[in-house]
């Protein structure tokens, strides 16, 4: 099964560690795909859930720092950020990212993947309270997620 990306570079086992210093450990199958292509346009970016709904992940966020073009975002810059503002969960690694600013990641103590709506944030409530009531479960693994996404 090829996840064909656009603009990917390189990942070296130094980028990764790198990283994971940074924003703490990277699951092992989502390295599997990044081993494949890390970062950059997806070629297959459609995500139709068990709902019906669809999700369009254009973007999955390099691992190296630095980020690329034309987002210029990173997996770390991207998962500091979204912690200090507790936008997701802590245990929660966002990847990948919609055309309209939403992320998706990966709960680190299941393996399971998930969609943050960012526009329907409630700044009266407080981050938990947001999260449970935005938050959408895609799918139980990142494999599972990965083998699913379709051209559009």
């Amino acid at each position: 099964m090829s996840h064909t990306m656009f603009g990917s570079s390189s990942l070296s086992d130094h980028d990764v560690l790198h990283a994971e210093r940074v924003i703490g450990p990277i699951p092992n199958t989502l390295l599997a795909i990044y081993h494949g292509q890390n970062g950059g346009m997806l070629e297959r970016s459609l995500f139709l859930s068990d709902a019906g709904d669809d999700y369009v992940m254009e973007y999955l966020f390099p691992i190296p720092e630095g980020g690329l073009e034309p987002a210029q975002q990173d997996i770390v810059r991207v998962n500091t950020s979204l912690q200090q503002k507790h936008l997701i969960p802590a245990d929660n690694l966002a990847f990948g990212m919609d055309g309209g600013g939403n992320y998706f990641s990966v709960a680190r103590n299941d393996g399971s993947v998930w969609y943050h709506p960012m526009d329907t944030w409630e700044e009266d409530q407080s981050p938990e309270e947001n999260h449970a009531r935005t938050m959408e479960r895609l799918s139980g693994s990142v494999a599972d997620f990965f083998d699913n996404l379709t051209e559009q």
